[in-house]
């Protein structure tokens, strides 16, 4: 007999609340280790509120490109708040994080700032993609291998090319960060630029959360990067800062003004964020404490995680469905945590786990004690 669609559906985990430390899924309220809503900013009220207000005045959204009627102050405040925030010229606002690096990436091309790409194995799809859109020739690094990277140049680029290096800032499945700062000097050996998807670091790494570069303390032109506010910032939409230049040429080319603006609550949801990130550095403490937590429970099961203030860790174990049933074992503790197959996760797929700033120690120490008795 044929499952109704009610019934398949049933078979999936369903979110019913809003992400955050405690999360209803299929109706029943979890200890939750997933996603990636770091500050619980997509709950927040002032976030809500300045989303709702913006449905009010706006509508849903302007209805019209950018190089139309498009253009919005809010869509500019956001710009101009994330400017700030990174402390550069200019930034521009894009529909989705995805977007970010196939505009990032297009628009370098555009300026003719590259002839070929050297990328790393295992970067997230949306960088694969810009990759293989540019037309450029494209080499696989090995995964975070600068030894690598430098031999691989060294071996294909032919006199007088310049190299783009691309890489993931965060990587998105076992949490490591790239070793920019490395790629960064063999870059300059060869008059390249480096681009990097820093959608998992920004609002996260760094002294004010701006991201990877600043947390190896870079100061580099060749250094370009976007990232998305879908993640540590409670909103949704790309977002790419840089010098004046650069984004001029992103905001005059057809992957922005070929899309409809983001939706104006994303828009307003997105510059609150923005907003309370920059003005509440304690909750990137509080996460980084919270990581460091889960990671030492995590080293004293035997499990092998890095010692950084990324709030993400993964591990495999066994077997697929040996990891599938510690998943579930833990679901009947009332605690979630990730069985993921993923780019970089291998054939059988990884157990990951996502802290919050908001999560308490005793939810950690709880998830670590129950996870201990399975494993």
């Amino acid at each position: 007999m044929k499952k109704t669609n009610d019934e398949n559906i049933k078979q999936h985990y369903l979110m019913d609340s809003a992400p955050g430390a405690v999360t209803k899924i299929n109706g029943k309220e979890y200890s939750y280790f997933g996603g990636t809503s770091y500050y619980e900013l997509h709950k927040n009220k002032e976030v809500i509120n300045s989303a709702i207000n913006a449905l009010k005045k706006y509508g849903i959204n302007s209805s019209s490109s950018r190089n139309s009627y498009g253009t919005t102050q809010l869509l500019l405040d956001v710009e101009r708040e994330a400017s700030k925030f990174f402390n550069c010229d200019d930034a521009v606002y894009l529909p989705s994080g995805f977007l970010s690096d196939l505009a990032g990436v297009h628009a370098l091309s555009s300026r003719k700032m590259f002839d070929v790409i050297f990328i790393d194995e295992i970067s997230h799809y949306s960088n694969d993609y810009a990759a293989k859109l540019s037309g450029k020739p494209i080499y696989k690094f090995s995964h975070m291998d600068d030894v690598d990277l430098e031999k691989k140049m060294s071996s294909n680029l032919l006199p007088r090319q310049q190299p783009l290096i691309i890489t993931d800032g965060i990587f998105p499945i076992f949490g490591k960060i790239a070793p920019v700062k490395k790629y960064l000097s063999i870059i300059e050996k060869f008059n390249g630029i480096l681009w990097v998807d820093d959608a998992h670091a920004l609002g996260i790494l760094g002294p004010n959360g701006r991201g990877t570069y600043e947390h190896y303390g870079l100061t580099s032109e060749r250094f370009y990067f976007g990232g998305t506010f879908s993640k540590a910032f409670g909103g949704f939409g790309g977002i790419i800062p840089g010098n004046k230049k650069f984004i001029d040429e992103i905001k005059n080319n057809q992957i922005q003004n070929g899309a409809t603006p983001p939706p104006s609550s994303a828009a307003a949801a997105s510059l609150t964020g923005l907003k309370l990130v920059k003005s509440k550095p304690e909750l990137r403490l509080k996460l980084w404490r919270n990581a460091k937590r889960l990671k030492t429970g995590l080293r004293s099961l035997g499990i092998d995680v890095e010692d950084t203030n990324v709030p993400i860790v993964a591990w495999a174990m066994g077997n697929k469905s040996e990891m599938q049933k510690i998943q579930k074992e833990l679901m009947k503790k009332n605690i979630v945590i990730q069985y993921i197959q993923y780019i970089g996760s291998g054939d059988e797929g990884a157990l990951r786990i996502v802290v919050f700033s908001s999560h308490t120690p005793q939810q950690i120490d709880n998830l670590i004690y129950e996870l201990k008795k399975i494993i």
